[in-house]
């Protein structure tokens, strides 16, 4: 069945595209269904979580696409990018430091934005989330010393290394 649908994917994407273009006038949204095609055969090959977290970037473009494409909802759209780190926390199932960074400043940036309705300026406090971050929970990985092992060693330590305990 996933095969049937990974087949037929172009082909509803062709005709999502055709209605949004001629019955609703809307052919900025209606380019958008293109991206279902590739969406559609990353989430319907392999472990479905693990997929849906490695895709999450794609489905919030999509939806915030769609969102401003065809409801003109482009304000309070661009909340869909909070998918991303939600997902990557429900998917890891844990919550670390560095996530409650995350959580705290996003809610505080929504919550003062209901409030005062001033989203546009207002997005640059969530540079504090990667600043406060890399000042009070760094990466174990985030620096590269000058060490007696070499760079492949170094490379195979943190990139192959990390791979296997996934």
């Amino acid at each position: 069945m996933k095969r049937r649908i990974l087949a037929a994917t172009p082909l509803i994407s062709l005709l999502l595209f055709l209605v949004s273009g001629f019955y609703l006038a809307n052919w900025q949204l209606g380019w958008t269904f293109f991206l279902l095609i590739p969406l559609s055969w990353i989430l319907l090959t392999g472990n479905l979580f693990r997929r849906l977290n490695e895709v999450m970037p794609l489905i919030a473009l999509v939806l915030f696409l769609w969102l401003g494409f065809g409801l003109d909802l482009w304000n309070p759209g661009f909340l869909v990018f909070l998918l991303i780190p939600l997902t990557n926390m429900i998917v890891d199932k844990k919550i670390n430091a560095r996530h409650m960074v995350a959580i705290f400043v996003a809610a505080l940036y929504v919550g003062i934005g209901i409030w005062t309705q001033e989203w546009h300026p207002l997005w640059i406090m969530l540079l504090l989330i990667p600043i406060i971050n890399t000042i009070f929970f760094p990466q174990k990985n985030a620096y590269f010393g000058n060490k007696d092992d070499g760079w492949k060693q170094t490379f195979r330590r943190i990139i192959i290394d990390e791979e296997k305990d996934k």
